[in-house]
Parts: C-alpha cells; sequence; structure tokens
C-alpha cells in the first residue's frame, strides 16, 4: 500500500479482501433495514440491533474491542422437527462482503437442495483437506476456514492470521455453531473467496496487513454511497423473485401484500 493511497481522499479498491478490513456495516445492514428488518436497540447505546420481521433473527453490530463486533442468533423453530437454534460471531475486521453472503442467503429463503459449502473456496483456489476436521486455506496461507468434528458436536471456525515482525498476528476470527444452515455457510464462504477488489477508505486496511493487501485508488468519490444504493436495490429484486418464484415467504422478510382475488386479497 502505497503513502499516496494512505492519505488520498478518494476510497480504494483493496484485495484480498479477507486482509483488506472491516468496510462499511451498511453493506450488510441497510438491505436488511430496506427489507423490515427493525431496531431493537436501546437509546444512546453504542450497539446497534436488528430483528427480522418475523422475529426470529436478530443481528447485533456491537463496536466493543473486547467483543465479537458482529452477533447473528436465531432461537430454535418449533416444532423440534424444524430448524435447531443457531448461533454466529465475527470480529470487527471481517470483511462485510463476506459477512453479507451470510444474510443475503438468509433473506433469500432455503433453498431445495442445500449447497456445499466448500464448493466456492474450493473454486477460488483455496486448499481443502479432509480428516477428522475439514480444512480450506487460502492462496495465500493467511486466511483458514476449519470445521471441527468431535461425535455429534460440529463447530465452524475462521480465522485470518499472518506473520508480523516474526510473530503470528490475527486479524479477525468468526466461529458459527455447527447447526448454522448449510446454505447460510455457503453464502459466507462465496463472499470470503470472491477474489474480485473491495472498497476500502484508505485508513480501513489493518496497518499490519498493509504490506499484504493490494490496492487501487478508486476512480472518483461517492462511490461507497452508489455500491450501498445497488445493494439495496438488489436486495428488494431478489426478495420480490423469491416471492413470485416460490410463492412462499422466506426467512426473515416480511409477508407479501395479498393480490387481488386471492385468499385474503381485496374483493371486487
Amino acid at each position: 500500500m502505497s503513502t499516496s493511497d494512505s492519505f488520498s481522499p478518494y476510497p480504494i479498491y483493496a484485495t484480498p479482501r479477507h486482509l483488506a478490513g472491516g468496510g462499511d456495516p451498511r453493506y450488510v445492514t441497510a438491505p436488511l433495514i430496506a427489507l423490515g428488518w427493525t431496531h431493537t436497540s436501546v437509546a444512546g447505546a453504542l450497539e446497534l440491533r436488528l430483528r427480522s420481521p418475523d422475529q426470529h433473527t436478530e443481528l447485533a453490530l456491537t463496536p466493543d474491542p473486547d467483543k465479537p463486533w458482529w452477533t447473528i442468533h436465531a432461537p430454535a423453530i418449533n416444532p423440534p422437527t424444524g430448524q435447531p437454534a443457531w448461533h454466529a460471531t465475527f470480529g470487527g475486521r471481517t470483511p462485510v462482503e463476506a459477512l453479507a453472503g451470510l444474510t443475503d442467503a438468509l433473506v433469500s429463503g432455503t433453498p431445495r437442495i442445500a449447497p456445499d459449502p466448500w464448493a466456492p473456496l474450493s473454486a477460488a483456489g483455496w486448499k481443502v483437506s479432509e480428516g477428522q476436521h475439514v480444512t480450506a486455506t487460502s492462496p495465500d496461507g493467511t486466511a483458514t476456514v476449519k470445521l471441527y468434528r468431535s461425535g455429534l458436536y460440529q463447530h465452524w471456525r475462521i480465522a485470518t492470521e499472518h506473520d508480523f515482525v516474526g510473530k503470528r498476528h490475527e486479524v479477525w476470527t468468526a466461529h458459527l455453531s455447527g447447526s448454522t444452515p448449510a446454505h447460510l455457510i455457503a453464502g459466507l464462504t462465496t463472499g470470503l473467496a470472491d477474489a474480485s477488489p473491495v472498497l476500502r477508505s484508505p485508513d480501513a486496511v489493518p496497518a499490519r496487513s498493509r504490506d499484504r493487501v493490494h490496492t487501487k485508488t478508486a476512480e472518483a468519490p461517492g462511490q461507497a454511497e452508489a455500491r450501498l444504493r445497488d445493494r439495496i436495490a438488489t436486495a428488494r429484486r431478489a426478495a420480490s423473485r423469491v416471492r413470485i418464484g416460490k410463492g412462499l415467504r422466506p426467512p426473515g422478510l416480511p409477508p407479501a401484500a395479498p393480490t387481488p382475488g386471492s385468499p385474503g386479497g381485496p374483493r371486487r
């Protein structure tokens, strides 16, 4: 990362994204708010809490250096044969593009066939090895996705670490319960494995990672806001396609408005 980039008033594009810093939290929260997730935060608190329209899932953003910045929690769905409870936490430097892969999958509904969470990583050149546990390592060796398995117990851990001044330095970690739905893990790994540059403010790249991050100054200011508008529009279009195509309400979205002539719709 050059000195000129460090003091540039323009945003930068950075790769690889797992070392590029957290990014703008609105990349995750703005589409959810646009889709009807409501604030449940306490006035004056330094945290943001959002609850899904069906009141089932909660996302919390807590900027506390001693705690995970992001927490997503969903209790078990009744009856007991439904989706079990799941829980996920993410460090403050988790790239928002990866986390958004999970939240986008959350509001898009459960696919009929569960996707393979390892496929996006393998396709992007990550090395996947399987033994008692399954581990995927990024091409540069600094990021790992690991599924710990011990009997019926499973746990996901994602971490970015690299050597700095002779010591191993942790950039960020994430932990997800083994009961986290496979399509949400796949959304997360898809967002993580994507090699395309991510937009960051010049000072957002962690200082200890800057010698490992490739950057390019963006052409003009204002691109972050434009990207945010695109995210919101895309989320709304995707939600509409789910409703029209399946006739069902995906988890975390409000019910679709009844159409004329349908049960519950206006009668002529």
